[in-house]
């Protein structure tokens, strides 16, 4: 049961993520504070980190749906980082989104500890 709840969260909060990355490669503006301009360093800067998060969501599917526990508990510790990390940006910008990158910080890490804590278990079912 343990490892249908890991799936379907690590799921849920990888789609949550490329869906954003698409949004904010659409429209850089998501990403700022309200009433910052959209210069084009400011709409290469945000694709390009739109773009990275699209990379690794996509890797981490893939993982999934390969069943690779080592590669898992690796790219969920660096997707925690990079989720730490815009949090940290976020909050000292100002900038609303701060409520969903901690919350998806702490799930990518708390996946990462419950996997490492299974590694006995058959596998990710």
């Amino acid at each position: 049961m343990g490892e249908r709840i890991f799936v379907a969260v690590t799921v849920a909060t990888t789609l949550l993520t490329l869906a954003v990355s698409v949004v904010v490669i659409a429209d850089p503006a998501v990403a700022l504070p309200g009433g910052s301009p959209v210069t084009p360093a400011v709409q290469t800067f945000a694709q390009a980190c739109a773009l990275r998060s699209l990379a690794v969501g996509g890797a981490l599917l893939i993982l999934l749906a390969r069943r690779s526990e080592a590669g898992l508990i690796v790219l969920l510790w660096v997707t925690g980082l990079f989720q730490a990390g815009d949090a940290l940006l976020h909050t000292l910008n100002g900038n609303p989104a701060a409520v969903a990158a901690p919350a998806l910080a702490l799930t990518a890490f708390g996946s990462a500890v419950w996997l490492t804590g299974s590694r006995g278990s058959p596998g990710i079912r």
